[in-house]
């Protein structure tokens, strides 16, 4: 498949000559109501709570270590693994 260039001879929303110079100033003032429609939603979403708990889970977190990861956290799940190993050991013998 070819690529080719953006298209930037695309036609216009609407011909000028198609409508008066009333149709024009109330197309216009749709279309501004309208953008400050979308502008005030999108504002009461970013302060309701889904908007913060969407900031919350783009927010980097803790800054990982360098490379090392926990010896804590490493014992536990060795504990854990080693006990259920056990477990079916006896559970299955």
């Amino acid at each position: 498949m070819a690529v080719q260039r953006k298209h930037s001879d695309l036609p216009p929303r609407y011909e000028a000559s198609d409508l008066t110079n009333e149709q024009r100033h109330r197309f216009t003032e749709v279309a501004n109501a309208a953008h400050k429609r979308r502008k005030f939603y999108k504002q009461a979403i970013e302060k309701s709570l889904v908007g913060k708990m969407k900031e919350r889970a783009f927010k980097p977190g803790i800054a990982p270590q360098q490379g090392k990861p926990s010896r804590a956290r490493q014992a536990f799940w060795l504990i854990v693994f080693l006990a259920l190993g056990l477990w079916a050991m006896h559970f299955f013998a």
